[in-house]
């Protein structure tokens, strides 16, 4: 590698036999360069595990290469963020079901201060606490730090 030594984060690609092909982020530097490979042959993401170390003065196999998961389509992406929503929030609804008590005091609370104002005579000020307290208490619960 011709141009200035890289550092963490860069991405790097074998130039020679000596590694596995594919796309290798650096993910530590010093006397020795760690590699991780994230990448197939193609380019394309993978799960590999592999880590390799280089010693920084015997970079000359390798090329700064493009990050695999900068290539994502858009549709890809969405479809990962609403499959992380769902196994949140699938997660958060259990964890709260394991504390149904105060599960469900929290949830009165929030309840109370979103929609009891008229009926419990609440001011503003009091009804927006019971909102606040009520949401904090039942991301505390759904968190299972409780």
């Amino acid at each position: 590698m011709s141009d200035t030594s890289p550092t963490v984060y860069d991405h790097l690609r074998p130039t020679t036999a000596d590694y596995p092909a594919g796309i290798y982020r650096v993910v530590g530097v010093g006397d020795e360069i760690t590699l991780l490979r994230v990448s197939d042959a193609d380019g394309r993401r993978a799960n590999t595990g592999a880590v390799v170390t280089v010693p920084a003065d015997s970079l000359a196999g390798f090329e700064r290469a493009e990050n695999p998961d900068g290539d994502r389509r858009p549709t890809a992406i969405v479809r990962s963020s609403l499959d992380n929503l769902y196994w949140s929030a699938r997660a958060f609804v259990r964890t709260l079901a394991k504390r149904p008590l105060v599960s469900a005091g929290a949830l009165a609370l929030l309840l109370a201060g979103e929609f009891g104002q008229d009926l419990l005579s609440l001011t503003g000020l009091q009804a927006g606490a019971l909102i606040v307290v009520g949401g904090l208490a039942l991301v505390y619960v759904g968190s299972g730090r409780l």
